[in-house]
């Protein structure tokens, strides 16, 4: 038991983090992975989205996971389709409002795929300097379900560091989600 709880934080402290998943994708139109394939992306910063319509573009059937409160979607909105790159059909797109911190957003999105098929590979688009803490999150909240996870490095202006002490807490507030399915917020608002 002991031993289940802490395992996905010890494997994402290893540093063992790959290399963004655009580097490894083939021609346009190959497939990456078996199942369910998502890719999703913390809207807070507009240019991340962008990274991920274009990474979307290259895996057909993916589904695209636009995560951030109303006020992000409708900035979301505007600048994807200001630059042309809002998608005509949006049937594989979800626009998914709960979550309004990292491990709020990767739990929401567990919670969300719960429901659909899987498991398949989950790729999750931010920026550089917020990738290890977002994936050493979503490796302990999706730890044992069979979800592969990565990352997808996103072309921003976002270079502020990361906190050593901020990873060991996020890592904390997702085991403790994966235990007992509560995030550690004290409010327990989902900031929607």
């Amino acid at each position: 038991m002991v031993a289940w709880f802490f395992a996905p934080a010890w494997q994402g402290t290893r540093g063992s983090i790959p290399r963004p998943v655009r580097d490894a994708i083939a021609a346009p139109g190959t497939s990456v992975g078996k199942g369910t394939q998502v890719i999703a992306a913390f809207i807070e910063d507009p240019w991340r989205s962008q990274s991920a319509v274009l990474l979307w573009q290259n895996r057909p059937g993916a589904l695209l996971v636009l995560q951030g409160n109303a006020e992000y979607q409708a900035i979301t909105y505007t600048h994807l389709r200001n630059r042309q790159l809002w998608p005509q059909d949006t049937s594989k797109l979800m626009r998914l409002l709960p979550g309004c911190d990292t491990v709020g957003q990767v739990t929401a999105l567990a919670r969300r795929l719960e429901t659909r098929p899987g498991p398949g590979r989950i790729t999750f688009v931010t920026s550089a300097t917020h990738m290890a803490r977002t994936l050493a999150i979503a490796r302990i909240v999706y730890a044992g379900t069979g979800w592969q996870v990565d990352g997808s490095d996103a072309e921003t202006g976002d270079l502020r560091p990361e906190s050593q002490l901020r990873l060991w807490r996020d890592q904390l507030r997702a085991s403790l989600w994966r235990l007992t399915g509560w995030d550690g917020r004290l409010d327990g608002n989902d900031c929607v």
